[in-house]
C-alpha cells in the first residue's frame, strides 16, 4: 500500500480516480490544510509551466558541480568505493587461497583411500590360484611382485589376441 504522502502528491496532480480518490478525500478530514496546500502547489506548477526555461549555457559544468556538491554531501558513497576495493585485496586472496587449499586437503584425506604400506595385504587383494588355457598348446603361469603389489598373468605360444579381448 502507498504512504500518504505517495497518495497525497498523486491526489494533488490529480491521478487519484475512483474509490481511491473516495477513500483518500475521507482520511483528509483529519487535515484541513491539506486543500490549502493543493490550491499553493497548483499554483505553483501553473507558474512554472508559464514561464520559459532558460538556455543552460555550459551544462557539463553544470553537471560536475552538481555531482561533486552530491558526492560532498554523502559520505557514504566513499566508504563503499573503499569496501569494494579492500574485498579484492591481497590480504583478502591471500586468505581465500589458504581457505581453498584447507578444503581441498580435507577432500583428499576423505574421499582418496590411503596406499597400502608394503608387505599388508590390501583389501582388494586377489589372488590368482589357478590359470589354464582351453588350448593345449599356450601355457599360463602367474607372476606375483610383492613390493609392487601386482600380479601378471605371463601367456606363452599365444600368436595374437582376439578382437573381443581388446581393451576398450
Amino acid at each position: 500500500m502507498k504512504t500518504f504522502e505517495e497518495r497525497f502528491t498523486a491526489w494533488v496532480d490529480g491521478q487519484l480516480t475512483g474509490p481511491d480518490l473516495a477513500e483518500f478525500e475521507k482520511e483528509l478530514a483529519a487535515h484541513p490544510e491539506a486543500a490549502a496546500d493543493r490550491a499553493e502547489a497548483r499554483k505553483l506548477g501553473d507558474l512554472l509551466r508559464a514561464q520559459p526555461v532558460p538556455p543552460l549555457g555550459n551544462a557539463d559544468f553544470f553537471s560536475h558541480q552538481l555531482m561533486q556538491r552530491i558526492a560532498a554531501e554523502t559520505p557514504r558513497a566513499a566508504e563503499l568505493v573503499r569496501a569494494r576495493a579492500w574485498f579484492w585485496s591481497l590480504p583478502r586472496l591471500a586468505f581465500a587461497g589458504a581457505a581453498c587449499l584447507v578444503v581441498a586437503g580435507g577432500l583428499f584425506k576423505t574421499l582418496i583411500p590411503a596406499a597400502v604400506p608394503p608387505g599388508e595385504k590390501s583389501k582388494y587383494y586377489a589372488q590368482v590360484v589357478e590359470a589354464w588355457p582351453a588350448d593345449p598348446s599356450i601355457s599360463a603361469t602367474t607372476v606375483y611382485n610383492s613390493r609392487d603389489n601386482v600380479t601378471v598373468v605371463w601367456l606363452d605360444g599365444l600368436d595374437y589376441i582376439p578382437a573381443s579381448y581388446a581393451l576398450k
